[in-house]
């Protein structure tokens, strides 16, 4: 999940790992267009696709990190 972290961290430019638990409701840079730009690279990073209805719910680190463990094992 490190490359989770990598992720928000590059396109937020903030620092993420796992203690923090950013989201867009305490992250302002996490903007619509940057939740656009996360959801496509962690889709391309862990070669997954997420499901339409899923998209407007993983709005934090620990959603999204729920729903790629899921999809990865599932």
């Amino acid at each position: 999940m490190d490359k989770i972290y990598e992720i928000l961290s590059n396109i937020l430019e903030v620092p993420v790992n796992e203690n923090t638990d950013i989201s867009m409701q305490n992250c302002p840079q996490w903007t619509s267009l940057a939740h656009i730009d996360i959801i496509m690279s962690v889709e391309e990073e862990f070669g997954i696709m997420f499901a339409q209805e899923d998209l407007p719910h993983l709005t934090s680190q620990t959603k999204i990190m729920q729903k790629v463990k899921e999809l990865s094992n599932g």
